[in-house]
């Protein structure tokens, strides 16, 4: 099933052009039209990293039911053998993926065209990267399930996503903020502690809301 999405998505082209070409217009506007000191576009790359994450990785979160959405395909997905908790599960791992990749493109994208000092910390930054996907995509991946019976209204579903996945934004922010400025103190493991929380709730509540999703 992975593998299917992955594929499909690489076929139609619909996701991945869009996807990087927003994340390279984030970067470029970033470096080329904000006239600020060094210290100040530290201040901002974290919000501004998690945010073009966000929005970019929002064409794939929409689009993790569409085809079960837009062809009605779902009832046949049922009948796979397996539960609907796999099902969940491995539709949050494409998601994961994808946001991986996401991620790359980016922060390569803010050390490279936008002198931004992600990878001073290295095993810090990846700490912060992977609990921020997991928090996004186990967000995206459940609220896209709850909205298989929305049609044509993705616009909705895209608001939803995007106001839940807040607090991960902000948390994962902050702890890219504080990476860049060489504060690995108390307040930044604080921060991680608080994407642990947000992931597990949220993968949680994903596989517990699955069975009622698919039942309804």
């Amino acid at each position: 099933m992975v593998q299917k999405d992955l594929v499909s998505e690489l076929r139609t082209g619909l996701v991945w052009p869009p996807m990087c070409l927003f994340g390279l217009l984030v970067a470029a506007v970033f470096s080329f039209q904000m006239e600020l000191l060094a210290d100040q576009r530290i201040q901002i790359a974290g919000g501004l990293l998690w945010l073009a994450t966000v929005f970019a990785g929002m064409l794939v979160l929409d689009r993790t039911f569409a085809a079960e959405r837009e062809e009605g395909c779902w009832h046949a997905m049922k009948l796979y053998p397996v539960s609907a908790t796999m099902i969940y599960f491995a539709k949050f791992a494409v998601n994961v993926i994808t946001l991986a990749i996401i991620q790359l493109i980016l922060i390569a994208l803010f050390v490279f065209v936008a002198d931004i000092p992600l990878f001073k910390h290295p095993w810090a930054m990846l700490s912060v990267a992977v609990l921020g996907n997991l928090g996004i995509a186990s967000a995206g991946t459940i609220l896209s399930a709850l909205g298989l019976g929305i049609r044509g209204n993705s616009g909705l579903l895209s608001l939803l996503i995007l106001a839940v996945v807040i607090p991960v934004v902000i948390a994962a922010a902050e702890a890219t903020r504080l990476i860049c400025t060489d504060d690995l103190g108390d307040m930044w493991r604080r921060w991680i502690h608080l994407l642990v929380v947000f992931v597990l709730v949220f993968i949680s509540a994903g596989a517990a809301l699955i069975d009622f999703i698919v039942e309804e």
